[in-house]
Parts: structure tokens; sequence; C-alpha cells
């Protein structure tokens, strides 16, 4: 979609409208203020059959059907707002910003009461502990867009398209395979209530982020042991580089220099041999770059 930013900006506008309204334009665009992106792994089980009946009614009442396939193919997406909703007030706000979305395009809010705004951020402020959707849902949901660009996958990693499918693959495998993107961050907030909604499940998440030796992880929950979370210091350095494979976040069939490093338990990366070539060290002499820093 093209937005002309050009003479969005040649508006004046204060601050705290930029956060009200860059929700639209960052949910709409990659061309600007575009985060490190999340990838997510999620798993949801039934192992009893009430259960299996808790994870069709999560796609009955959290699985939206899209009128486009979105970044991974995808005609199926998660409702956030049906998980945990962003409050009235806060909803109210956005609706109040300077710049306003109208379908596809940005206008001008020619009602824009700039005293009003202040007044409703106050009392979100005192109403829920929070001013704007952007501190709401990083703060709730864990991620402020929640869940992003979700696909939901069948045994043989394929893209389930309709919400029938998606009932009867999980009828016959007792599982619902999600991949999904979240900014900055796993929505661990959304996370944990699907957990709260529906107990009987078992839930797991491997993640990773863009900076693939910095950041990924691995969460998980059934009803006895409840929640828990593992990092990358925590995890078996050949289960990590496979998870991070399987992430699509590095290329086990290529040499990448990405590799499992025994040596320090992270995986980690070494730069190539020159900067024009395209091989890398053999795995067995390489020492590996953490942070910027050769080891």
């Amino acid at each position: 979609m093209a937005v002309d930013f050009f003479n969005i900006f040649l508006i004046p506008i204060d601050k705290l409208n930029l956060i009200n309204y860059i929700y639209n334009i960052e949910t709409l665009t990659t061309e600007i203020n575009m985060p490190n992106w999340n990838t997510n792994l999620i798993t949801l089980t039934a192992k009893t059959d009430e259960a299996k009946k808790q994870l069709h009614t999560f796609i009955d009442k959290h699985v939206i059907v899209l009128d486009n396939r979105n970044w991974n193919e995808s005609l199926l997406d998660i409702d956030n707002d049906s998980i945990i909703p962003k409050p009235d007030g806060i909803v109210k706000l956005m609706e109040m910003g300077q710049i306003l979305q109208v379908y596809n395009e940005f206008k001008t809010n020619p009602t824009y009461d700039k005293e009003a705004e202040k007044k409703q951020r106050a009392q979100n402020r005192k109403d829920y502990g929070y001013e704007d959707w952007y501190d709401f849902c990083n703060n709730v949901w864990g991620s402020k867009w929640g869940f992003c660009h979700t696909a939901f996958l069948n045994d043989y990693g394929e893209v389930i398209d309709t919400k029938d499918d998606l009932h009867s693959n999980l009828e016959s495998t007792g599982e619902i395979d999600i991949k999904t993107d979240c900014a900055w961050s796993p929505a661990q907030g959304l996370m944990k209530k699907i957990c709260e909604l529906y107990p009987d499940i078992e839930f797991r998440c491997e993640w990773g982020e863009e900076q693939v030796t910095e950041y990924y992880g691995i969460l998980t929950y059934d009803y006895k042991k409840g929640w828990e979370e593992k990092y990358k210091s925590e995890i078996d350095v050949d289960e990590a580089y496979n998870m991070l494979d399987r992430l699509g976040l590095l290329f086990a069939d290529e040499d990448d220099g990405y590799f499992p490093n025994h040596n320090t338990g992270l995986v980690d990366y070494d730069e190539r041999l020159n900067a024009e070539s395209d091989e890398y060290l053999p795995e067995d002499q390489r020492v590996g770059i953490i942070f910027g820093e050769t080891v």
C-alpha cells in the first residue's frame, strides 16, 4: 500500500499523537519503523477429549478469515483482541487522533480536540494504568502488535486455508501448529492467556529473533507443570541449532556461517574467510563471534 508520508508529516503533529496513529501506519506498511521480527513456532496439543474440545473452541473464537493472504501466505490469522481485548478507553483514544485511518488512507481528523485527547489519556491512566495502545499492548500482550502474519500448518508444513480444514486437521492430529511473528519479542501475555483460557491443552513455543545468535528460547505450558521459560544458555546447543533452522532463521543445508559452538554452548557465527569469499572456516576451526567480539 502506498502511503503519502510526505504530506502526513507536513501536518504539525505533537509527539503523543505520533504514538496514537503510528499503530495503523506500521501495521499496514513495511516501509518505515519496522521492528526486529521475532519468529515463533507454536504447537497447541490436545491429549484428552476435553483438551481437544478446548482447541476446537480456540479455532471458533480466535481464528479469523482474511480477505487477502498475509506475509506467511495464509488466509487465516489470530484475532489478538479476542484473547485480550484492548479496553474501551484505549480504543476511544485511537479514534481521537490528529491523523485517522480511513480504510487504507490516512487523513487529518476534522474534529480533533487536543484537550479532549489529553483528558482521555489521563482517564486511561487512571482506569487501566496505561494511556495508549502502545503501552497497553507492550505490557499486557507482551508485544506491540501481538501475533502478526500468522499461518496454521498441517503435518507437511503446508498452510491451512480454511477454518473447516483447521478443525479437520485438529481432529486427525490432536494438534494446532502455528507459525507467527511478533515485534521484538514473543507475545507472552497473549500466550499465557491462551493457556489460562484453555487449561487442559499443552503449549509449546519455539522462538528466535532476527539477531539469530543473541535471542532465542522455548516457552511451554501444561496443567501439571504450569508455565516454563528456557532461554539460550539453558538449551542444549544442538537442539537450539535445529530449532533455529526450523524457524527459518538459518540455513543448515548450506554453510551460512552459523554453527553449534560446543565450547560456549551457544549457537554462534563466524565471519567469511574474507569479504570476497562465500566460504567459511571449517566448522572444527571456528571460534565464533558473540556480541561482536571474537571468543
